[in-house]
C-alpha cells in the first residue's frame, strides 16, 4: 500500500475545504470558477503553467471539452486509480469537490480557458528530434495531428488533444504512465493511447517528447478540420459470401471507421495499415485465411499477442459491439482486399 506524505493530504484537504466554503453560494460561471480555482492554484499556479516540483502539468492551454472529460474521469476512478500515479491520487479527491448540480466543473473550466496560455520552456536534454519526428509521425499524428494541435471530430471518444503548451517533464511521464498501465486502463481514448506506446523505451520517449516540444507554439488551438468523407462501399455483391450484403458492409465501413468500432485508430482509415496494425487491403493475411467467418472469428477475439506489429486488438475492439456490428465490421473487412 502506498502511502503519501502528511503534507500532501493536508493540501488536498484544505484546498478542498477553501473550495466549498467559498463557493457555496455564488451562481455557475467565470467568476464562480475563479473562486474554486483557488484551490488549484496552489499546484498548478496561479497562471495555469503549472508546478514542476509537484508534478502539475500547465493547464491553461487546454481545450475546454478535454479539462471537462479528466476531471469526470478522475471523479470516476478512470484516471488516478494506480498506486504509483502519485500526481493523479492527489487530484482525484480535488476532483470529487466539485459538484455537477452547481456547475462546478464547467464553471472552473470556463475560468482555465479564460487564462492567457503559457509557452513552458523545455527543461530536459537530449532527445533525437530526426528520431522522434518518425515515431510521432507514424504512431502519434494520427490522432494528435501532424503539427500536434489535437483533432476535434465532435465524437468525444476519437477527439485526440493538443499537445502544444505542455511542459516536457509532463509529456514524459504521461507517455511513461500510459506504457506502464498507469493510465487509460479501462478507458476507451486511454485504450487507444496505450496501443502506440506499449514497447517504448526511455529513450524513445525522451525523442518523442523533444520533438513535440519543437513543433511551433500556436496562439489558442484551432480544431482541425473533420477528415473527408468515406468512398462509398462499391464492390459487385455476387462476390460477398451468403448471407453477407451490401447493406452490411456499409454498416460496417461506418464502425470500422468510426467510434462504435475505432479500427482505424491502428488498422488507419479504409484499412491501409501503419505501424501498429497491418494493410487489411492486400491478399496477405497474418493470423487467418481471410475468408468472411475467420475475420468475423478474430474480431470476437481479438489477437492478445500480435507477433509482426505492436498494436493489441481487443476482443470486439474494446468496444461494446453487438454480433450483428461484427458481422457488418468483417463484411467491410472482406471487401477491402477484394
Amino acid at each position: 500500500m502506498t502511502r503519501h506524505s502528511a503534507g500532501h493530504l493536508t493540501t488536498a484537504a484544505g484546498a478542498i475545504a477553501v473550495l466549498l466554503s467559498a463557493c457555496g453560494g455564488s451562481e455557475p460561471g467565470l467568476a464562480r470558477g475563479k473562486l474554486i480555482y483557488d484551490a488549484c492554484a496552489p499546484c498548478h499556479g496561479e497562471d495555469g503553467a503549472g508546478r514542476e516540483e509537484l508534478a502539475a502539468p500547465a493547464i491553461a492551454g487546454a481545450s475546454d471539452w478535454y479539462l471537462k472529460a479528466q476531471l469526470l474521469k478522475f471523479q470516476g476512478g478512470a484516471r488516478g486509480y494506480h498506486h504509483t500515479d502519485l500526481e493523479g491520487l492527489r487530484m482525484r479527491p480535488m476532483s470529487r469537490a466539485l459538484f455537477a448540480d452547481r456547475g462546478d466543473i464547467e464553471s472552473v473550466v470556463e475560468y482555465i480557458v479564460s487564462l492567457p496560455i503559457p509557452d513552458p520552456p523545455p527543461t530536459i536534454e537530449g532527445g533525437d528530434l530526426e528520431a522522434g519526428e518518425a515515431e510521432y509521425l507514424a504512431l502519434c499524428a494520427n490522432c494528435h495531428g501532424r503539427d500536434g494541435r489535437g483533432v476535434e471530430t465532435g465524437v468525444r471518444e476519437l477527439d485526440a488533444p493538443s499537445l502544444l503548451h505542455l511542459n516536457d517533464w509532463y509529456l514524459e511521464s504521461s507517455i511513461a504512465k500510459y506504457r506502464d498501465g498507469a493510465r487509460g486502463v479501462g478507458d476507451a481514448a486511454g485504450t487507444t493511447m496505450r496501443a502506440p506506446v506499449a514497447d517504448f523505451t526511455a529513450e524513445r520517449i525522451s525523442n518523442v517528447t523533444a520533438y513535440v516540444m519543437s513543433l511551433q507554439r500556436l496562439p489558442r488551438k484551432v480544431a482541425a478540420p473533420p477528415p473527408p468523407p468515406l468512398d462509398p462501399v462499391d464492390v459487385d455483391p455476387a462476390i460477398l459470401p451468403e448471407g453477407v450484403t451490401l447493406a452490411m458492409a456499409q454498416a460496417g465501413q461506418e464502425i470500422f471507421n468510426g467510434a462504435k468500432g475505432i479500427c482505424f485508430t491502428c488498422h488507419l482509415r479504409e484499412g491501409t495499415g501503419g505501424p501498429l496494425a497491418p494493410s487489411l487491403t492486400d491478399a496477405e493475411w497474418l493470423n487467418i485465411d481471410g475468408e468472411y467467418e475467420s475475420i468475423v472469428k478474430i474480431v470476437v477475439a481479438g489477437v492478445p499477442q500480435p507477433t509482426q506489429y505492436p498494436g493489441v486488438m481487443q476482443p470486439r475492439a474494446g468496444r461494446p459491439l453487438t454480433d450483428e456490428q461484427v458481422r457488418a465490421v468483417a463484411a467491410y473487412v472482406y471487401t477491402l482486399s477484394r
